[in-house]
């Protein structure tokens, strides 16, 4: 019986070596994972269906929330890719903006269906999401879209 106990006793400060580095591997990911820049995945997305025809305006209300990276002409080139896109055929674009001098990740989903109806879903950081949340209501509200 002694002999088993030297066994175990021998086993187990590799086994708490191997369980330490595990742990710091551990550590270091999620470290790693928290220094980085909001990525879109970390975002609040902002979903909306309209009729594809306000696309244009609604992509260009979106574009004065951002001091750099989607402005007029990133909202003109999604609308020509959205005037292309194929029922049920979905499209995404991403974009590394400005939002008040801090650098966001912008990700625009696209979804049309049969009937000319568009499914846009904006994945922005958390501080402008508000603002995309109020351009996008803003104009459709107005228009009845």
């Amino acid at each position: 019986m002694d002999i088993r106990l030297k066994a175990i006793r021998l086993k187990t400060p590799r086994n708490a070596w191997v369980s330490a580095v595990i742990l710091a591997v551990f550590v270091a990911i999620t470290l790693d994972i928290a220094g980085e820049p909001a990525r879109a995945g970390d975002a609040v997305r902002v979903t909306t269906s309209f009729d594809v025809k306000y696309a244009a305006a609604v992509l260009r209300q979106v574009s004065k929330v951002f001091s750099a990276g989607f402005g007029q002409a990133e909202a003109s080139h999604v609308d020509q890719d959205i005037s292309g896109l194929k029922p049920d055929q979905p499209k995404v674009w991403q974009f590394s903006v400005q939002y008040k001098g801090k650098p966001e990740q912008l990700e625009i989903r696209a979804l049309m269906d049969d009937l000319g109806m568009i499914d846009l879903d904006f994945a922005a950081g958390a501080d402008s999401a508000p603002a995309v949340r109020a351009a996008v209501d803003g104009y459709l509200n107005g228009r009845g879209g």
